[in-house]
């Protein structure tokens, strides 16, 4: 398996939920795809090869057991989210990385509402 995690939203660097990741080395990367908001404000990604170009964060991952928490920080057990290998994008080159995606049923359930955005950042409740 991966030793990599791609982010995408409250985890990346100057988001209200960095502090879980803030050790780990990062580098800019994106995936394709399309982003959501819930209506709790947080973002999701829904993985889609004719989608839009997802700005985010590569991170490499020290210990695979800091997906653990993450797991149960991004509701994985719950249903909210679901953690998969997917493509990243860096500096050109194609990369294995887990990310915690959403299905057409899980943004349904969540109330999730499309985003024209491609960088969290540029929308952030943060910002």
């Amino acid at each position: 398996m991966t030793n990599k995690l791609f982010i995408y939203g409250t985890l990346m660097r100057g988001e209200e939920r960095d502090g879980l990741v803030a050790h780990l080395t990062a580098h800019p990367a994106t995936v394709r795809g399309n982003l959501w908001r819930a209506p709790a404000g947080y973002p999701a990604l829904q993985m889609n090869p004719n989608g839009l170009d997802i700005a985010g964060e590569l991170l490499v991952l020290e210990q695979q057991s800091i997906l653990m928490v993450l797991d149960l920080y991004e509701g994985v057990a719950e249903g909210l989210y679901t953690r998969e290998v997917i493509d990243v994008s860096v500096k050109g080159q194609t990369e294995s990385a887990w990310a915690y995606t959403m299905s057409s049923l899980q943004l349904r359930r969540a109330g999730c509402a499309p985003l024209k955005a491609t960088d969290w950042r540029s929308i952030s409740p943060k910002r």
